[in-house]
């Protein structure tokens, strides 16, 4: 009876590794089938347009809003720093929010704007070598070396500042293809990964591993994303990249809507073919969220859930996971917590 049992166990063993060969990469990781709580029931910061967010090693979360100020939140305290407490301008759109390894926060906005907790200090075209003054995307290497992207349609580029110095690198005087960068992330080994798209059907990956540029185009990639929205790294140290069709005059999608790629394949993902994806953010536990033009969609590994109603008055603009786990949902009015 032993025996039997052993070799049934045995043959479902073999059975599951043959399917397993079958399946798409993303979905063989363990840690995809990890439950999704989508059950958003805490909401904070009413009539706040948030548009990032951030946390530091302290316990803070930073929201950057539309034209609202930098908010600092913890369960003690909600502090808004606009112009009637700090130097920070009212009017000013924060596009992303990056946190170092010394807690200053990293503003990008119409210049890189950093606080340290005391003051507001910042680095645009008439005060630094900053190239443009709308700065995007922001990451932060292990070196704490900023990383950011200061560019507009065949104008700047991307830029990194240690502390002291800015180098600034364009298609004028580095192997960077174009100027329009539109994400940046930094994977586990400080390679700075860059997305890049001018126009549409035109766009790349570049690759910058200390002074060594590699681009991956479509060649590489094996297709032609449409419009590269942001990226973001998994924890196999593989790209993830959200694809924006919202430039298409087509009613419906031309492709996948989101892509990993680990620098020699790329896996292709959809969910439906009409859905507008505008960002992805990869959680702890390689889960995908996507904001869309309606709300959001998450992919377990197992299925896609996708939400085009609850959000769909307010509009989601920020998804990003705190550091107790629970994904933080910005819209058009507030915060929104999987408590």
């Amino acid at each position: 009876m032993k025996k039997t049992a052993f070799l049934f166990c045995m043959v479902i063993v073999l059975y599951s590794c043959e399917q397993s060969e079958d399946l798409p990469k993303v979905l063989q990781k363990e840690n995809f089938y990890d439950t999704v709580n989508t059950e958003f029931n805490k909401k904070i910061l009413e009539g706040y347009f948030v548009t990032a967010i951030a946390y530091d090693q302290l316990g803070n979360a930073w929201i950057g809003t539309f034209s609202q100020g930098l908010i600092k939140y913890n369960a003690a305290e909600t502090v808004v720093y606009n112009t009637s407490n700090s130097d920070f301008p009212n009017n000013a759109p924060i596009w992303d929010l990056a946190v170092d390894s010394r807690n200053n926060v990293w503003i990008g906005c119409e210049a890189l704007i950093k606080f340290d907790g005391n003051r507001f200090t910042t680095y645009n075209s008439g005060n630094s070598k900053v190239p443009e003054d709308f700065i995007s995307s922001i990451a932060i290497d292990s070196k704490d070396n900023v990383w950011f992207a200061s560019c507009r349609f065949r104008e700047g580029g991307i830029v990194k500042y240690d502390g002291a110095n800015f180098t600034v690198y364009t298609p004028e005087n580095s192997p960077l293809p174009v100027n329009l960068v539109h994400g940046i992330a930094i994977d586990v080994n400080d390679n700075v990964w860059l997305a890049l798209t001018e126009t549409v059907t035109e766009t790349s990956l570049v690759k910058i591993s200390s002074e060594k540029w590699t681009l991956f185009t479509s060649k590489e990639l094996g297709f032609s994303p449409y419009y590269i929205g942001n990226i973001g790294i998994n924890s196999d140290n593989e790209v993830c990249a959200a694809i924006d069709y919202s430039l298409s005059s087509a009613w419906v999608n031309l492709g996948p809507q989101v892509f990993i790629f680990d620098g020699k394949s790329t896996e292709q993902l959809q969910f439906d073919n009409l859905t507008k994806v505008k960002s992805v953010t990869v959680d702890r536990s390689d889960h995908l969220w996507c904001t869309t033009y309606k709300g959001y969609a998450v992919f377990d590994g197992n299925q896609w859930t996708v939400d085009d109603s609850t959000f769909n008055d307010t509009g989601v603009f920020a998804i990003e996971q705190s550091p107790d786990h629970h994904m933080w949902i910005g819209t058009g009015n507030g915060i929104y917590i999987n408590e």
